[in-house]
């Protein structure tokens, strides 16, 4: 039977395998940032994700709200950068709409996507189409609005969600970046993949097939 909802202990696992699989994408980050940027994204995933998996460790009898915010607490303190401030912000955001539930389910889920991202966009003063992690995390958070309409089963909805932001991401090749650091080299961002965007969405596939194998 399809699985409709996620506990603590899924949250504790699912957070895992992000963990495992955005790191074992560091080179990759890293190559992009340093096209763009200062070149630092692959270690700040590494350290972060590392701290947030430690962390995961103390976390075995706490709820689901309590997890993410901590977690992203953890994220932002061991590797403090842009990103880390920028992922401390959706997760805490994330834990707010989580807070009192037990399980939540892709309503919940959506909600959570579209907190995080109008925290980004506060914190980062930046919007969609500025060429950074906002141009993955804003189709996702559509792509779950309309899951939920659709009534899709738990899996298909963050797969979807998960398709949406890699096309998210892809398409910042064409842009310039407008936000952050890379908007001092704005010319030459052109034809390369967001480094932040890009780290959205490999959070998001492996968030995703977490739950479809789960």
């Amino acid at each position: 039977m399809a699985k409709n909802t996620l506990t603590q202990g899924d949250m504790i696992a699912l957070l895992q395998r992000v963990a495992d699989d955005t790191t074992a994408q560091a080179e990759r980050l890293r190559e992009l940032d340093a096209a763009i940027g200062d070149g630092d994204l692959g270690i700040t995933v590494t350290l972060g994700f590392g701290a947030v998996k430690e962390g995961l460790l103390e976390l075995a009898d706490a709820d689901i709200s309590t997890i993410l915010m901590r977690s992203g607490m953890a994220f932002n303190r061991k590797a403090a950068s842009t990103f880390g401030a920028l992922f401390a912000t959706m997760m805490m955001r994330a834990a707010r709409v989580a807070k009192g539930n037990e399980e939540i389910s892709l309503a919940e889920i959506s909600q959570m996507v579209a907190e995080a991202l109008q925290g980004v966009k506060e914190r980062g003063k930046a919007d969609v189409g500025d060429k950074t992690l906002i141009d993955a995390l804003a189709p996702a958070s559509e792509a779950l609005a309309e899951a939920v309409e659709e009534d899709m089963e738990l899996a298909v909805g963050l797969a979807h969600a998960a398709d949406a932001a890699e096309e998210g991401a892809l398409a910042t090749v064409e842009l310039k970046s407008k936000a952050g650091r890379s908007s001092w080299f704005s010319e030459r961002t052109a034809g390369i993949q967001d480094p932040g965007a890009t780290a959205v969405a490999i959070m998001l596939r492996s968030a995703s097939e977490y739950v479809k194998k789960s």
